[in-house]
C-alpha cells in the first residue's frame, strides 16, 4: 500500500468516475482500475462496488476512506512543515470557491498573489456552496470562499470582503433605463431566481418576504452565467451580484437597477478547518485576501473604466 494508491481510491469516492479520476491524476484510467484491484487484493477486502450508473463504498471501503483521508492530510501537512521552514512560501494551496467570487472577485488577489508567490502552485476548484464547506470540512480543500457565510461546526470564518446584490433585466424590460425601482414595483414580476439552497436565493427570498412582495418565480438556476443569458432573452428579471455584470452593463445587453431606498449586501468570506494548522502559503493566500482583497479589487476596476 503506498500514497499514491489511498489517493486515487479516496478521489474515487468523491468524484465517482474513473475518467475524472485519471485526468485529475494524470494516468489512463486503466491505471486507476489496476491500483483499485491491488489495493482490495492487498486488504483482502471488496472496497467499491461498481454499478453501471455508480459506485457504492463498502462498509470496508468506508473504514479505509476514514483512515485514508487522515493519512492524507498528515503526508500533506508533514510536506508543508518541511517546505515552510524555507524563507518564502512555497508548496499548493487546494482553494474551492463558489463560482461568482472565483470569476468576479477573486481575480485581482489571485493574481497579486502569483506575483509575489510564483513558487505557490494553486489549485482551484469551483463549486456550490455547501460542496465548498463540505470540501474543506473534509481535508479535500485548504480554504474556501463563499458568500453569505454561516457558522458550520469545525469552520473558522474570515470575512473579506462586501459586495451588493442589485436587480438586471433587458434592455427591452419595462423597467429598462430606471436607475432605480421600489421593491413593490417587483410585485407578479417573472423571476429568474437561484435555486433554494444558493444562498443569494435565501437572501432575496427573505428580502422580498420581510417587504411582502410576492414575485413569479419563472425559473431556477445554480448557475450565474446561464442565469444572466435568461434575462438577456426576456424570459425575466434577476437578482445578481453587482459585479458580475459590469460588462454586461457596459455593453448595453443588460440593464442594472438598483431598489429603491435600499442596499441589498452580500458579505463574502474565507473558511478553513478551525482545527488545523495553515502553513505559510496558506496564511499569506488569507492575509492578502482579508488585509488587501478590497483595495486591489478596487484598482483593477479603476483600470477597466
Amino acid at each position: 500500500m503506498d500514497l499514491d494508491q489511498l489517493r486515487l481510491f479516496v478521489d474515487l469516492v468523491r468524484e465517482q468516475s474513473f475518467t475524472r479520476v485519471a485526468a485529475k491524476n494524470f494516468v489512463s484510467q486503466p491505471a486507476v482500475s489496476l491500483r483499485l484491484q491491488k489495493l482490495e487484493e492487498e486488504l483482502g477486502a471488496r472496497l467499491l462496488d461498481r454499478t453501471r450508473r455508480r459506485m457504492v463504498i463498502t462498509e470496508e471501503g468506508r473504514i479505509l476512506y476514514d483512515y485514508a483521508c487522515q493519512i492524507l492530510e498528515k503526508a500533506d501537512e508533514m510536506r508543508e512543515v518541511l517546505r515552510d521552514r524555507q524563507d518564502r512560501p512555497s508548496g499548493s494551496i487546494r482553494l474551492c470557491t463558489v463560482n461568482s467570487i472565483g470569476l468576479y472577485e477573486f481575480p485581482p488577489v489571485l493574481t497579486e498573489f502569483i506575483r509575489r508567490h510564483p513558487e505557490v502552485h494553486l489549485h482551484i476548484d469551483y463549486r456550490l456552496s455547501d460542496q465548498v464547506y463540505q470540501a474543506v470540512a473534509e481535508g479535500a480543500a485548504d480554504l474556501g470562499l463563499v458568500a453569505y457565510p454561516e457558522a458550520r461546526g469545525g469552520i473558522r470564518v474570515v470575512p473579506f470582503l462586501e459586495d451588493e446584490l442589485v436587480l438586471i433585466c433587458n434592455k427591452r424590460h419595462p423597467l429598462a433605463g430606471r436607475a432605480e425601482v421600489p421593491l413593490e414595483a417587483l410585485s407578479g414580476t417573472p423571476l429568474i431566481a437561484f435555486e433554494p439552497e444558493i444562498p443569494t436565493r435565501k437572501a432575496t427570498d427573505s428580502l422580498l418576504a420581510e417587504a411582502r412582495v410576492p414575485v413569479n418565480i419563472r425559473l431556477q438556476c445554480d448557475n450565474l452565467e446561464v442565469m444572466k443569458k435568461m434575462v438577456e432573452v426576456g424570459l425575466g428579471v434577476a437578482f445578481v451580484p453587482r459585479l458580475s455584470v459590469r460588462e454586461e452593463a457596459r455593453r448595453g445587453t443588460l440593464c442594472v437597477i438598483h431598489i429603491e431606498g435600499r442596499r441589498i449586501p452580500r458579505s463574502l468570506a474565507v473558511v478553513h478547518r478551525s482545527g488545523r494548522t495553515l502553513t505559510r502559503a496558506q496564511t499569506a493566500l488569507l492575509d492578502l485576501l482579508v488585509n488587501e482583497g478590497a483595495t486591489l479589487l478596487a484598482r483593477s476596476l479603476e483600470r477597466e473604466e
